[in-house]
Parts: C-alpha cells; structure tokens; sequence
C-alpha cells in the first residue's frame, strides 16, 4: 500500500508542480527579432587576415588620399598592388599590424 500511495503522490506533486510553474512563473523570455543586414558597408580600410591572423591584403587609401589594394603572400610579400596613382609604392605600413 505504502508503494501505491509514494506513486499517487509523486504524479500528485508533478502534476501540481507543472500547473503552479505555469502560472506562476515570470514572464517568459522570447527571441528578439532579428535585424536586416546592412546594405553598404563603410571603412577607411579593410585588411584581409588568413587563419592565423596574419594580414593577406588591404583595401584602403594611402596618405594622400588615393584608392590602393595590396595583395601578400604568405612570407608577407607584395604579390600584386593597385593604386589610384601610377608606379606608386603599397602601403604596407598598415598590414604590419
């Protein structure tokens, strides 16, 4: 008898436990919405950094103010440059981050 009345009672308290939690507990917390991404992106530079964090390339603007792309390979070498002005040098002072 004392196995039957330890089983009715302990259904008894789940049951009275999952009804009190229901209406008793605080308010329930709900995902926030999510917000859009962006449609434009805007930075003075952007460098591009491999696994280890070590800097790839950079697109920026040098000290006069002229676009440049610098693209490294994996000793930090210059591979391939672009710049708004001609036979201009990279500037690879920033990717020595």
């Amino acid at each position: 008898m004392n196995r039957k009345l330890n089983l009715g009672l302990s259904i008894a308290a789940g049951f009275l436990g999952g009804f009190l939690s229901h209406y008793i507990a605080p308010e329930l917390v709900h995902a926030q919405t999510q917000v859009p991404p962006p449609k434009e992106i805007r930075a003075q530079s952007f460098v591009l950094v491999n696994a280890d964090g070590k800097a790839a390339g950079l697109f920026g603007f040098d000290q006069d103010g002229q676009a440049n792309v610098v693209l490294l390979d994996k000793t930090g070498k210059v591979l391939w440059s672009a710049s708004g002005k001609p036979n201009a040098k990279p500037l690879a002072v920033s990717l020595a981050k």
